[in-house]
């Protein structure tokens, strides 16, 4: 038996961590929405050494955050085999061969395997939750949930002029089989694509940033100010109204550097920087090994979570060593960044109006980071320098994913509204063409 699902959403698929929105269908598709961030990474198991839950905790199970709990297999030509997979923060402490972005070789994120694991999962614990929530108990061995899904995802810009096409056919073709090995009853699910848009990362977040309208700017314009930066008879209004942007969004991989000019994505003068905050992690921990210091920290997501988490009484001074080291890189990390806006304002700088910084690293390395792009920014337009507002990590981290939802959201907007073709039926997936990726990009 076969039960039809829908799903719509914008999943940022981070070096560092997966962001992701994603709404049901349904009389309560309003409020049927989940929203994810888990870490990027799997823990593949080569042997049955994850125990199943019982039937009866299904409902349970699914009131908790299902994402970071997740066992799962795929039969699908995107992945190369079938092993079970641990999701999110259960594959930080698994026995498993650890699966992680390569943040240091030039294979382009869309490239990398891991990229589709995370959507396929999240789209596939996201029918289960629903299934469960409306039923109250989990499908029967004979039930197969079916979901149509429309997805809008980012690459980073340099990646995405060269894989953007050929990474959402990837998704688009055929059918992709997940099967969830959470509960002693296997549960099949089975995905196929019917529209996928891909946006570049930090264009996406800009969309959410226009969306949250003037009270973040207000926000934005009292923390520059408090630095020093007078911007006399600047308002919110008119950092709205602003067409010629240049952004910079730091994740865990790249640094990228969005330009938009005249309201609309400028590829010419974008670009990307392939470091990011992993970058300075991973070297922190070289550092440390260099030195002699045993930290114990076996990947840099180990490490990002010890940070996060902050010092317990007892480990404080060891937090404090640590710390140390990863601040020596933030700072030339920060160099590095301060030197690729000074480019990108060589190109652009003249019509800039105002800058932007978000981005799941920008948090840990604002101290280093922010007062040094204050001051390239004078440095470059001295007689009339514009406003650089740097988004606060507890909601900036998140932007990218919500404009991704946005684009996915309008160009669903867009199909719904569209009469279906007399001859052909309900529109396809190939009837998805130009006119809906012009729609996402300007999905504000």
């Amino acid at each position: 038996m076969t039960i039809s699902i829908n799903l719509t959403g914008g999943i940022d698929v981070g070096n560092g961590y997966v962001k992701g929105i994603i709404r049901g269908e349904g009389a309560d598709s309003a409020t049927n929405i989940d929203e994810i961030d888990l870490p990027s990474a799997v823990a593949l198991i080569t042997r049955s050494n994850a125990v199943p839950d019982a039937d009866s905790e299904a409902k349970s199970k699914m009131d908790g955050d299902f994402y970071n709990e997740l066992d799962v297999s795929f039969a699908s030509p995107l992945i190369g085999d079938q092993y079970r997979r641990l999701f999110g923060t259960r594959a930080l402490s698994a026995q498993g061969a650890f699966d992680e972005f390569d943040v240091v070789g030039r294979r382009s994120k869309a490239q990398q395997e891991l990229s589709k694991v995370l959507v396929m999962g999240a789209f596939a614990a996201k029918a289960l939750r629903d299934y469960v929530r409306q039923n109250g108990a989990l499908p029967t061995a004979v039930e197969t949930l079916s979901v149509q899904a429309r997805v809008a995802l980012a690459l980073p810009i340099n990646e995405y002029l060269a894989h953007r096409t050929s990474y959402a056919a990837e998704f688009t073709t055929g059918t992709h089989t997940a099967t969830i090995h959470n509960f002693d009853t296997l549960v099949t699910v089975k995905l196929r694509f019917v529209d996928v848009q891909v946006i570049p990362e930090g264009a996406s977040a800009q969309y959410a940033i226009t969306a949250k309208g003037e009270p973040l700017m207000e926000a934005m314009l009292a923390d520059v100010r408090r630095r020093g930066v007078a911007l006399e008879g600047i308002t919110s209004a008119d950092v709205l109204a602003a067409q010629h942007t240049v952004s910079i969004d730091i994740g865990e991989g790249t640094v990228n550097f969005p330009v938009f000019t005249a309201g609309k994505f400028n590829a010419d003068a974008s670009t990307t920087y392939h470091k990011g905050y992993g970058s300075v992690l991973t070297d922190a921990l070289k550092a440390m090994d260099d030195r002699g210091f045993v930290s114990g920290f076996t990947s840099r997501k180990q490490l990002a979570e010890y940070l996060q988490a902050g010092p317990s009484p007892l480990k404080r001074k060891f937090y404090e060593k640590v710390a140390q080291f990863v601040e020596e890189e933030m700072l030339f990390f920060s160099k590095e960044v301060v030197e690729r806006f000074g480019r990108v304002l060589a190109v652009v700088g003249a019509t800039t109006e105002v800058a932007y910084v978000y981005g799941g690293g920008s948090g840990p390395v604002k101290t280093f980071l922010y007062p040094a792009l204050l001051a390239k920014a004078t440095e470059m337009n001295s007689e009339d320098a514009f406003p650089t507002l740097y988004l606060d990590s507890s909601y900036s981290r998140h932007l990218n994913r919500e404009g991704l939802y946005i684009a996915a959201e309008a160009v669903e907007r867009k199909a719904d509204a569209a009469p279906a073709p007399a001859s052909r039926g309900k529109r396809s997936v190939r009837d998805t063409g130009s006119e809906d990726k012009e729609l996402a990009a300007a999905a504000v």
